[in-house]
């Protein structure tokens, strides 16, 4: 359908048509509404050819940030011997809203899934240990959704620390297996945040 529209329009609706949930309906009619908004079409021009120099990982946790350390890792208020494991920063944010967790994160970015080419190496542990020791970490919470490749990555995970004198919990009840963590409603994240699993005493 898109082959009847002018060759700019023709090639917005299939470069939105790449991105996670639009189909060529969904990205025609956001292509149509923004022919119609010159002045937002900038605006989003602009942030877009910022956004991959502008946003970078803390250096500390790999969240994103527009600094070298990001706002979570810079509050003195927290509590250090506390680390979260997360998948991705959509994740963190959806914790952070509980108001529960009041320690630090870590972010892996990815979850082990060997057919999509992700590895031990993509997950970053060597940093993770790093942080256990600048920080003296007690406990490690793991937060990953329950599904085949987080079960997976969290077995990995307590692999690797086997060896190091560390408590590690995962968030336990009221989430079903298979579910992603950025669609439990916050009461049942609350719950499994309170109630989480001990994998791995001290």
């Amino acid at each position: 359908m898109s082959g009847v529209y002018p060759y700019t329009l023709k090639k917005l609706i299939e470069t939105f048509s790449l991105l996670p949930g639009l189909g060529e309906k969904s990205a025609t009619r956001l292509s149509m509404f923004l022919l119609s908004k010159p002045e937002l079409c900038e605006t989003l021009g602009d942030l877009i050819k910022e956004l991959p120099y502008k946003v970078k990982l803390c250096k500390f946790c790999r969240n994103l940030s527009e600094e070298e350390i990001c706002s979570i890792c810079k509050d003195k208020n927290r509590k250090p011997e506390l680390l979260c494991i997360v998948e991705n920063p959509v994740n963190l944010s959806y914790i952070e809203e509980t108001g529960v967790f009041k320690g630090y994160y870590f972010v892996l970015h990815y979850l082990l899934s060997p057919k999509d080419g992700i590895g031990p190496k993509e997950l970053g542990l060597d940093h993770l240990l790093f942080l256990i020791k600048l920080r003296n970490i007690k406990e490690i919470i793991i937060a990953l959704s329950p599904t085949l490749a987080g079960e997976a990555t969290t077995s990995y995970i307590l692999e690797v620390l086997k060896n190091y004198p560390v408590k590690v919990t995962k968030i336990a009840c009221g989430i079903p297996m298979g579910m992603e963590i950025q669609f439990v409603d916050p009461l049942t994240l609350k719950k499994a945040l309170f109630g989480r699993e001990i994998l791995k005493e001290r």
